[in-house]
């Protein structure tokens, strides 16, 4: 982490006399000197509201970053964890995703009530996240499940034209095109538009959105859309889709494609443990004595943990505190857990996800040297880092 000195701008001297000798032919003239006392000052002027400038504009930069941050951790806290956040000046934007069961007004509310911010702007998309398997399909509801090329269409139409129309739709994007379960029901009212319009839906978002489920029912007036991707602006760009789609033929809309959990692979596990022991090889984490609070040294070896846990994001880490048996047990055990903690805070202040580490204290419990000599006790007193299996 890059740590500036302050700087301090010049005085900056003013032209105020004249010359006192006569005027000649040679020498300066008393309008020469007025013009070059006034170009001085033009110049120097210049510079300073330029340095003015850079100096707000780094100081907005820091106060967008800081809101950022503390509005992350706001949302994060209150459990919104699939939206994201921009600043511009005292302007907050939100965008991403809540649940069906979380409220847009409740992430505005939390964010606009920080110190510093004016305002909060933005949308965030409603996700399903209950069980699909309870809607239930009655009357001229119609449901489509596809994996690949293959797809299953299965409800009522009103007309022949109309299931002609969802086969001459599908049958080029899905050749294996189940319409067996599509059936003609007599007395049934013709779709005024909605059943084009979903086919037509389901026909551009298949290609991103290789398997999934989509149900439409007018009579609950309702639109369905299920599946998993792995990235999140795809994800909120096919849910928006969804949505836009829904609103055009007058439906509600219920964009329920999720995040799909991909661990990381074993070998990023790996490379990140090694990494790790690389970084404390025979340095320990320092914080001030008898306390836990960490010293200059001990934030620039974090420096280079956080280096290193930018190159594995998906990979979550375990934390481990660590005293000698100097002490109590009792007051090693919270000593050991408060600097876990420390180390942690300090991770999360520079832009780590809390949600991303495990935190443990054991005291002076599993010593590595012997505690009958100081430097075995100085390897004792130690912070260790420790890349896990699975997701966060």
């Amino acid at each position: 982490m890059v740590r500036r000195k302050r700087r301090s701008i010049a005085d900056v001297s003013r032209y105020t006399g004249t010359s006192s000798r006569p005027p000649s032919f040679g020498g300066e003239s008393e309008d020469d000197a007025i013009t070059s006392a006034t170009t001085f000052l033009l110049i120097s002027l210049s510079v300073f509201i330029a340095l003015s400038f850079a100096a707000v504009n780094f100081g907005t930069k820091n106060i967008e970053t800081n809101l950022e941050e503390r509005s992350l951790q706001t949302l994060e806290d209150a459990g919104f964890h699939d939206v994201d956040v921009k600043a511009t000046g005292a302007t907050v934007v939100l965008s991403g995703s809540i649940t069906t069961e979380q409220s847009e007004d409740d992430a505005f509310i939390a964010v606009a009530a920080l110190t510093g911010v004016r305002a909060v702007e933005g949308k965030l998309w409603p996700i399903f996240s209950g069980e699909l398997e309870e809607i239930v399909i009655t009357g001229d509801a119609i449901e489509i499940v596809w994996d690949g090329e293959s797809a299953i269409v299965i409800g009522n139409v009103a007309t022949q034209d109309r299931r002609t129309l969802v086969h001459e739709t599908l049958i080029d994007t899905f050749p294996s095109l189940d319409l067996e379960r599509l059936t003609i029901l007599e007395g049934l009212e013709e779709e005024p538009g909605w059943l084009g319009s979903t086919m037509g839906l389901l026909k551009s978002i298949s290609p991103l959105l290789p398997s999934g489920r989509l149900i439409v029912d007018p009579n609950g007036r309702l639109l369905v859309v299920s599946g998993e991707v792995e990235d999140k602006d795809l994800r909120n760009e096919l849910n928006s889709r969804v949505t836009q789609t829904a609103d055009e033929i007058g439906f509600a809309a219920n964009p329920a494609i999720r995040l799909l959990e991909v661990g990381p692979s074993q070998e990023e596990i790996e490379e990140l443990q090694v990494n790790l022991d690389v970084l404390i090889e025979g340095k320990v984490v320092e914080f001030e004595i008898k306390s836990y609070e960490l010293t200059e040294k001990g934030e620039e070896l974090l420096d280079g943990i956080l280096d290193a846990l930018k190159q594995a994001p998906e990979v979550r880490v375990k934390i481990s505190g660590h005293t000698d048996d100097r002490g109590s047990d009792v007051e090693n055990q919270q000593l050991s857990e408060d600097r876990a903690n420390a180390v942690l805070d300090y991770l999360i202040a520079n832009g780590e996800s809390r949600e991303r580490f495990e935190v443990i204290g054991y005291g002076e419990s599993q010593p590595k040297e012997s505690n009958s000599t100081e430097e075995g006790r100085a390897r004792n007193r130690r912070i260790e880092f420790t890349a896990l299996e699975g997701t966060s």
